[in-house]
């Protein structure tokens, strides 16, 4: 679960009304020295309003059109980063520089796992493009904390035109003051950031003066073009920065303005265990100056402080241990004596528990061809083993490729929480030391609350959950309309079959008219009918929803630079994908098999027939009259029907109602219709002679005509029916990897050109912390580097890396 105090989560309601909650119940819990309550309250209301993360590990980052990306899928809870079993499916797609999706694919899941690939089409244009992965119940949130990763793909095969004319330099400066701040008369920490048109910090100097044009300070970034400097406004001055950039230009921006009257807050290490907050207030003249502010402290919404300070001389102050913070980002926030929030600003713990992963293999230098044996281990921090589930990406490194940053620690505990790009997250946790947490905390006060919008909040606005979470499988959205008045329509009855797979679902759509059907166990690319009773509602047509997300996150995808330099190591990979499509192309298209639900949902019949054991009549009702005993043939108001005898009467009774008559799994509700069907074109009939519940529905029985082929054979459906194609779950495809144990199999004329030697997406550490692997070279010589990530059932996560060479002997 994920609570913020930032606007990414505007739409999470329930959140920011649970958090206004707490605090507006703060004052009078602390005031009886109950904190207990405090957590035990907002941990009930944090397990009401659970959020997801995803992270996605990819093979690699640079394909070729024709490639097929390989990917993993961790799902975890925001709040704790244990594996989550909620969501069974996951979205992912392929987006170019205009947020167009240009490959989508659904994804099962299954306890927090799940994997995929997506083929990269030939129809793509060379450039960089954003793979972004995320739930239904994410869709609820900001599109900003979907998993988003660029990787870049090159068309050898199309010509791309690329821009000439040189890009002119738009550089963005943003300044912060810690807290959100700046007040007149009150010396604050401003921190800043100056990043170039790709959104790369940059380094720069500057100078700070104020309206007389007398320089205050003198400044200049750091790493990423960030930094900070402290200034103490005074009342009536502005001021401004003068920036000289690398190429020689010269900008100035304006430093935010500072308030007559208002608080700020810093925040420094007291000593190595403690964190000292203090809070500066300038008050109103007319307003009675406030006697007490209150701070609270919530980890990705666990509660780690709740506490009230005195204000004396315009001075409060807060200690917190630094063992009671959670690992990761910590929101610490000031509220004034009104229960108003006043102050925020962000604050980082490195993770205390991890996976440590050491990956061993049996040599440094292979030939081509020739076996790799590899061991993982992974231990916890205190050096005991654990087991892990982890997957494990083998691939060949150059000019194009290079290792790949940023694993499965930095994003879970930094990038995820940070609604706007983090460059370099590695950068942040390879060496922890005095530069690194200088450089950790300007990226904290460059992402604070003054993007939270309190309205909402302090509006306590009541939640409102669009969608669903998938816990059983697929959901199909739809929704009903009245097609004279153009409105959602309640309380229809409707119904979606998949031909020749005894998918059958119903829904009764709601008060806006809504519909969905849970599709468990649901594969491939089968087409699906999904229609209303056009008996009795013909005046209704059918929507069905994208289950896509039409909503994109504010991050900025890097300008794509077509590579230049070794343009052999292009040509020789385009050589490569070409020879693998050509030689192994059927190899690269196994898929597992099928796991599509084929059983039909009223489970066992009380009578089959299979209609070639009996005489072949020239109609259906002959059929039905001779020899379907259930099935009763009758006409009124000059039209067919069909009730079936009820056993629970032990057959001496008619149901009043028709049965829901099936062909194929498809319902028919015209028995006129049906009764002029070809019966040669009938396989089997089942019939279920007893009341049947299913859903919200009831029916009088059922009656389905199998055909030989199962998909209608002929049958001629209502026009009103929605009859598409639909891109159900994902049928995974096998990752192709040759064996060369004998000489016969290493002496193949067949070539072997892949540049990822091996890909496992499931692999499992035993209780020794061990796992052990073996996989085959190719004949592609070069310097390749082997990426694990890792996770643990509680949470603890690693990742590793280790470099190997191919030589030709």
């Amino acid at each position: 679960m994920k609570i913020y105090l930032k606007p990414v989560y505007m739409n999470s309601l329930r959140i920011i009304s649970g958090i206004l909650w707490l605090v507006g119940t703060t004052v009078n819990l602390i005031a009886q020295n109950n904190e207990t309550v405090i957590l035990r309250q907002f941990d009930s209301y944090r397990k009401s309003a659970l959020q997801e993360k995803m992270f996605v590990h990819t093979d690699k980052e640079y394909y070729l059109a024709g490639e097929i990306c390989w990917f993993k899928i961790y799902l975890v809870d925001a709040a704790f980063h244990k594996p989550l079993d909620i969501s069974k499916v996951a979205y992912a797609e392929l987006l170019d520089d205009t947020n167009k999706p240009v490959v989508q694919a659904k994804i099962a899941l299954e306890k927090g796992d799940g994997n995929g690939s997506l083929y990269m089409p030939f129809t793509l244009n060379s450039g960089n493009y954003k793979l972004r992965v995320y739930s239904k119940w994410m869709k609820n949130f900001s599109a900003d904390y979907f998993f988003e990763k660029t990787i870049s793909i090159i068309n050898s095969q199309k010509i791309t035109e690329l821009p000439v004319t040189l890009q002119k330099n738009d550089y963005d400066v943003q300044f912060f003051p810690e807290g959100g701040n700046l007040v007149n008369g009150l010396k604050s920490k401003i921190a800043f950031r100056v990043a170039d048109q790709n959104g790369k910090g940059v380094d720069c100097n500057a100078v700070v003066v104020n309206d007389r044009k007398d320089t205050v300070l003198k400044f200049h970034t750091m790493i990423f073009g960030m930094g900070s400097f402290n200034l103490m406004p005074f009342s009536g001055e502005h001021y401004s920065a003068y920036i000289t950039m690398p190429d020689g230009l010269r900008i100035v921006r304006d430093l935010p303005r500072a308030y007559k009257n208002g608080y700020t807050m810093s925040l420094a290490a007291d000593g190595e265990k403690q964190v000292k907050i203090t809070v500066r207030l300038v008050a109103d003249e007319l307003v009675q100056t406030p006697s007490s502010v209150y701070l609270l402290v919530h980890t990705r919404g666990s509660v780690k402080a709740a506490e009230s300070a005195g204000i004396q001389n315009g001075l409060a102050t807060f200690l917190i241990d630094r063992e009671k913070l959670g690992d990761g980002i910590s929101h610490f926030t000031i509220f004034n004596s009104n229960r108003k929030p006043v102050c925020e600003r962000l604050y980082f713990k490195y993770p205390q528990k991890k996976v440590i992963v050491k990956i061993i293999t049996d040599e440094n230098i292979y030939k081509e061809r020739q076996r790799i044996n590899i061991d993982i281990f992974t231990n916890d921090q205190n050096d005991k083993p654990v087991d892990a589930n982890l997957s494990m990406a083998v691939y060949r490194i150059d000019s194009l490729q290079l290792p790949t940053e940023g694993g499965i620690s930095e994003y879970l505990w930094l990038t995820s929480d940070i609604p706007g790009s983090v460059e370099s997250p590695d950068y942040y946790f390879n060496t922890i030391g005095p530069a690194t947490t200088e450089a950790m905390d300007n990226l904290m006060l460059t992402n604070g609350w003054r993007r939270f919008r309190w309205e909402d909040v302090l509006n306590n606005k009541k939640p409102y959950f669009k969608f669903a979470p998938e816990y059983n499988g697929h959901l199909i959205n739809g929704k009903i309309v009245n097609s004279k008045a153009a409105s959602g329509a309640a309380n229809i009855n409707t119904f979606l079959s998949v031909p020749g797979t005894n998918q059958f679902r119903t829904s009764q759509s709601d008060g806006e008219g809504d519909i969905k059907f849970e599709m468990k166990s649901f594969y491939g690319t089968p087409g699906i009918i999904v229609q209303t009773n056009t008996e009795k509602d013909s005046t209704y047509h059918i929507e069905i929803d994208n289950p896509f997300s039409g909503e994109y996150s504010v991050k900025q995808m890097p300008s794509f630079l077509f590579p230049a330099k070794n343009p052999e190591t292009l040509i020789g990979q385009s050589i490569g994908m070409q020879v693998e499509n050509i030689y192994h192309g059927d190899n690269l298209k196994m898929v597992k098999n099928g796991r599509m639900d084929t059983s039909s949902f009223y489970q066992q019949p009380n009578a089959i027939y299979l209609l070639d054991n009996y005489t072949r009549f020239a109609t259906m009702e002959e059929v039905l009259r001779e020899y379907v005993f259930p099935v009763n043939v009758r006409k009124k108001g000059g039209r067919y029907h069909l009730p079936v005898y009820n056993d629970a009467d032990k057959f001496n009774s008619l149901f009043e109602n028709d049965p829901l008559v099936l062909l194929d799994g498809v319902p028919v509700f015209n028995m006129d219709k049906l009764l002029k069907y070809d019966p040669l074109k009938v396989w089997k009939l089942e019939a279920v002679t007893r009341r049947y519940y299913y859903g919200n529905m009831t029916f009088d029985g059922i009656v389905n005509l199998v055909t030989y082929n199962g998909e209608l054979e002929g049958y001629e459906l209502d026009p009103q029916a929605v009859v598409m194609e639909y891109e159900a779950l994902q049928s995974q495809r096998i990752f192709y990897s040759p064996v060369y144990e004998t000489t016969q199999q290493t002496a193949s004329h067949l070539p072997d050109f892949r540049n990822v030697l091996s890909w496992l997406p499931e692999i499992r550490t035993d209780k020794y912390g061990k796992y052990h692997n073996s996989f085959y070279t190719s004949d592609l010589p070069g310097k390749y580097v082997a990426v694990v990530q890792s996770i643990t059932t509680d949470g603890k996560t690693g990742s590793n890396r280790i470099f190997f060479e191919v030589k030709m002997p």
